[in-house]
């Protein structure tokens, strides 16, 4: 069966925070904003957009640095735990909304969507988003959004499993629609309670994710109004190449007569 169109809105839950957490350390979360300082080229006290933010660790790693961060998320869940793990202050806030509903305009030096966030909707509704995020920069604020590579994921097995952590195991579906680059995926989400007795508990979940090749996420970032500055393979600057896994995009809202500036 197919995923639900809203799939989003029941799938970011604690089975989900159970398999995706124990690979998103501390370190991890360091060396992303590391790269996003870098290539946004932020000052000191800039405002940047964490849309969606999960639970926090990059709004808050943000604000760690002095920045001010407002991380943006529909799921109670994940704001809940955002705001249980990182204390909110003068720096640092979260605000529950839809991310199809930004009112922001030209109140941010940077907006960030990272880890895979974007595609969640219809393809109209995906574009309409981008624009918000565009409608948010200031004249010269930057863009950056990680996602996947369609010719990257094109090649995946069908079937894979992993282990977030003992006692727990995510079997994975992915189905890949290789005319319009959308994927629908399962997982069986397997939980033992460590006994041997102890019967195995079983969580499905579905979802649905629209990529969009390089020259695509060009031709909507101009749209958006946005100049394309560069694309990285991964988040140690690497350049793209079609067998990159990841296609982060970094651009840029145009200074009214200003020339273009180059991506640090």
């Amino acid at each position: 069966m197919p995923a639900p169109r809203e799939w989003f809105r029941g799938f970011f839950d604690a089975t989900y925070l159970a398999t995706d957490r124990p690979a998103l350390t501390a370190r991890r979360t360091r060396a992303e904003v590391d790269f996003a300082e870098r290539v946004l080229g932020l000052r000191p006290g800039a405002r940047v957009l964490d849309v969606p933010c999960g639970f926090g660790r990059h709004a808050a790693e943000l604000a760690r640095r002095g920045y001010r961060a407002l991380g943006v998320d529909l799921s109670p869940l994940m704001l809940r735990e955002a705001r249980r793990a990182h204390r909110e202050s003068g720096r640092l806030r979260f605000v529950r909304a839809d991310m199809r509903r930004l009112a922001y305009r030209a109140e941010f030096d940077a907006v960030i969507c990272l880890f895979t966030s974007f595609g969640y909707f219809r393809e109209g509704e995906n574009v309409a988003v981008l624009r918000r995020m565009a409608r948010a920069l200031r004249p010269g604020g930057r863009l950056l959004m990680d996602h996947r590579n369609p010719a990257y994921d094109a090649t995946l097995p069908t079937h894979s499993w992993r282990r977030p952590r003992r006692g727990l195991h995510v079997f994975w579906t992915l189905e890949v629609d290789r005319r319009t680059n959308v994927q629908e995926a399962t997982w069986l989400v397997v939980r033992r309670d460590g006994t041997a007795r102890g019967a195995p508990r079983v969580t499905r979940k579905r979802f649905r994710l629209r990529l969009w090749t390089r020259a695509q996420w060009r031709r909507h970032l101009r749209g958006a109004g946005l100049r394309p500055l560069r694309a990285y393979g991964d988040f140690n600057g690497s350049r793209f190449r079609r067998t990159s896994p990841r296609l982060l995009l970094l651009a840029e809202r145009p200074r009214r007569g200003a020339r273009p500036r180059a991506s640090p």
